[in-house]
This record gives structure tokens, sequence and C-alpha cells, in this order.
């Protein structure tokens, strides 16, 4: 292209940029709004800090082993990081259309003519070509970038979703060993309860036989026995599904934890927590996945609205081209170009307006999916939180009531050393006790189980990381 010619291509890109300025976007849509903080009535931030390794404050070798062992191998995990692996190609997929463009081309064409043609002495030729063809396409209008960064929302609310996904794996990991550390120890004070049992019919049947009790009143501890022994039976099976579900939470067959032994339960730490306030919109991966998405449907919007505008492309070429192939690479064969062109989007039947309007819906359906995450996340964090704090009263009652229950047995003990009542008291004060222990293991757990449940829904620990190239 000579010097002359540039005037004439400014010109020819400054009126089609007028004119696509002009082009039609269809009907005016106002896009959907997220919901805020101030709307959704959440405080100031306040003490909800979360640590990245909270399952840790456990101080259980045992737990962390089976956390670590599935955050490694966990099937789920692995394909989150493949989907992230795929949406991080994808980025670069897009951004490669920003940058320019080369390759290399060869072909041989065979033409056929009409023999009748004086000049020629056959009817055929083939034309021999071999050459590199380069382009680059301007984005003057942010289309190119908006793709990339739409992509990258892309890759930013899969890489968030994967991080969800480790929360609850995590949160699964230590409910089923918190469910195995109390049947566990319900299946220990079953063998204490059969065995006081087994003490209470033994001194009924001697009594019985002595002619002081009717045979009719070991009934009742024959009932006990076999309500017990099924309630055993019962925990036992529950012992081994919660094997095989840690089994299979690590990524392992189900006999891969079978000689698993829970540590004994034990009460977690208090959190740190005042009431649900704004730091939590950003401190679940579940609303910062939605939020990325919302981010990457707007970038699609204005990519959207680029198509409107012209397209400027610069094509170069460079090779060789000759009738004969062993002329192919001579001097003489070589040839080049340069081919400026500019397209302008007129009528397409509606298209690009359509294509407009779905991104638009898209955008107000991504923005639509973030309240609902949040307000289904508030409403998961609320429940947690009167969780936590009803687990606490119940176990505070739960020890209390054990104690009573202690000291009942020792009083009875007492009484009976004094001669003031006889063994089957002291035996059904014992059973009473381990009865209310029960009741206390299984507040326990509920404890463990709200505390894991409030750590999750407060995020886990979690913290947003711009997206990576």
């Amino acid at each position: 292209m000579n010097k002359k010619s540039w005037p004439q291509t400014a010109g020819a890109l400054l009126l089609s940029a007028m004119i696509g300025g002009c082009a039609s976007f269809g009907p005016d849509v106002t896009p959907e709004q997220a919901l805020s903080a101030e709307q959704l009535k959440l405080a100031a931030p306040g003490k909800q800090s979360v640590s990245t390794d909270w399952w840790r404050q456990l101080n259980d070798p045992a737990l962390n082993r089976l956390v670590e062992a599935t955050l490694q191998d966990a099937p789920s995990l692995k394909l989150a990081a493949a989907r992230l692996r795929q949406a991080r190609a994808a980025v670069g997929i897009v951004e490669s259309k920003d940058g320019p463009q080369l390759d290399a081309t060869a072909n041989a064409v065979d033409l056929h003519y009409d023999p009748l043609q004086p000049l020629l002495k056959k009817d055929h030729l083939t034309a021999y070509t071999a050459a590199l063809v380069g382009s680059w396409e301007f984005d003057f209008w942010g289309k190119n970038h908006a793709a990339v960064s739409a992509a990258l929302g892309q890759q930013q609310a899969i890489a968030y979703e994967g991080q969800q996904t480790r929360l609850l794996l995590t949160q699964a990991v230590l409910a089923q060993y918190t469910q195995l550390q109390r049947n566990q120890a319900q299946a220990k004070l079953i063998s204490q309860r059969l065995a006081v049992a087994e003490s209470r019919r033994a001194l009924t049947q001697a009594r019985v036989n002595a002619g002081l009790l009717p045979g009719d009143n070991q009934r009742g501890n024959e009932v006990s026995i076999d309500r017990l022994q099924q309630q055993q039976s019962a925990l036992n099976a529950d012992i081994e599904r919660n094997r095989h579900a840690l089994a299979a939470l690590t990524g392992q067959g189900p006999q891969a934890a079978a000689s698993l032994d829970a540590a004994p339960l034990a009460l977690p730490p208090a959190p740190a927590l005042d009431s649900l306030n704004a730091d939590l919109l950003g401190r679940r991966p579940d609303i910062a996945a939605q939020r990325a998405r919302v981010e990457s449907m707007s970038q699609s919007v204005k990519e959207a609205r680029a198509e409107f505008y012209p397209n400027v492309k610069l094509t170069a070429f460079a090779g060789q081209s000759s009738l004969e192939l062993d002329q192919l690479w001579k001097s003489n064969s070589s040839l080049w170009g340069f081919m400026p062109a500019i397209s302008l989007p007129i009528f397409h039947s509606g298209q690009l307006q359509s294509n407009l309007a779905k991104q638009q819906a898209g955008y107000d359906m991504a923005v639509q999916q973030y309240n609902q995450t949040v307000v289904d996340a508030l409403r998961d964090s609320a429940d947690s939180v009167s969780g936590w704090q009803s687990s606490q009263r119940q176990l505070q009652q739960a020890e209390r009531a054990l104690n009573s229950s202690r000291r009942a047995s020792d009083a009875m003990a007492a009484r009976l050393r004094a001669g003031l009542v006889n063994k089957l008291s002291l035996l059904d004060a014992q059973d009473a006790q381990l009865s209310q222990q029960s009741i206390y293991i299984d507040a326990m757990a509920a404890n463990r189980l709200a505390w894991a449940s409030l750590n999750t829904a407060l995020g886990g620990g979690f913290q947003t990381e711009p997206a990576t190239r």
C-alpha cells in the first residue's frame, strides 16, 4: 500500500465508525441489581474470622490424616481441578484472538481449460503456491478485551466452586468421623449397660429361686437385654457405614478404613461470633463464585455490544507461486501482499440484537442466581449460628443431668453400704446414670456437628483471589 492510500483508508475507517455508532442495539433493558448488605440489613464487619485449617483446632491426628487424604485424593476435587485447567485453557483461546496470527500454507491447484485456445498446447496446468499469511484484528471497541474478561470471570467462578467443594468435603469428613466417635462411644456404653442388665437378671433369678420374687419379674430384665443387644447390633452396623463413608470420601475402597478407631469425643473450641455481618458476602466461596459469574456476564454484554461496531483487520502474505514446480523457489516467483479490511454489520436479520438480548438475559439470570445464593447462604448461616447456640444450651443441660445422675448413683451406693437398700436399687441407679451418659454423648456429637456446620457456613477461612492467566 502506498502513502496516498492511507488517507482513504483512514477516512473509510472513520466513516464506518460513525455509521456503526448509529447502529440500533434494540430496546433498552434495565439490568437487574444485586442485593447489597444494606438491603439485607447486615451489620458492620465483626468477629467472624475462621482459620483455613479450622478442623485442626480439634487436635485429633486421625481426623487430620483423613482430611488431608480427602483433600488430596477425592475424585470430586480432581474433577474440580480438571475443570479449572479447562477454564484456564479457554482463557488462552480467547486471548489468542487479540494477538497477531501467522499461518503457513502450501497448495497445488490443477486448472482445466478449453483446449481450442490458440496460445495453449494442453488442456490443463498446475499452479503451485507456498506462503506465510499473517493477520491482526484491532480491538478498537474492546470486544476482545471484554471476551477475555468474561473468560477470566468464568475461570474465577470455577476456581471458587472448587474451594466450595473442598469446604463441603472437609465438613463431610468431620461429620462422618464425629458420627463414628459417637457410635463407638455409645457401643461401649451399651456393653456397660448390658453388664448391669446381666447382673440384674442374675440377682433377680437368685431371688426367684429363693422364693422371694415371682418368676414373671424376670421378663422385664429379658426384654431390656434383648433391646440393648438390638441397639448394639444397630450401632455396629452404623460404625461400619461410617468407616465405609470415610473410605469413599478419601477416594478409596470400602475396606480401606475397616480398622479405623476414632479418638474419644472432645468438645470443640467456642468460636468468636457476634452476629451475621457484611463480611459474610465475601467469605463464602459459593457467594464469591456467583459474583464472579455476574461480572463475567457483564463482560459478555459488553462483547455483544461491540459486535455492532466495525471490525478492522490487517492481513499480509509473502511467499512463492509458479506454474512449474521446479521454478517455485526462483526469485522471479515471489509474491507478497498487504490487505487492510474493514467490515461493518448493516443487516443481519436481527442476529446481533438477539445475541445482545441473550447476553443481557444471561446477566439478569446470573444476578438473580447470585441473589438467591446470598439469601440461601444467609439462611444457612443463621441456622448454623442458632444451631450452635442451641447445641451449647443442650450440652450444658445434659451435663447438669449427668452430674445429677452420678450423684444419685453415688448416694445409692452409700445407702447400699449402710444396708438401707438392696443391690437391685443400686443397679437401677447405675443404669440410669449410663442412660444419661448416653444422652450426654449425643449432645457432645451434636455440638461438634453444629461447630463444623458453623465453620462451613462462615466460609471455612476462604479468601478471594484474582484470576490468573
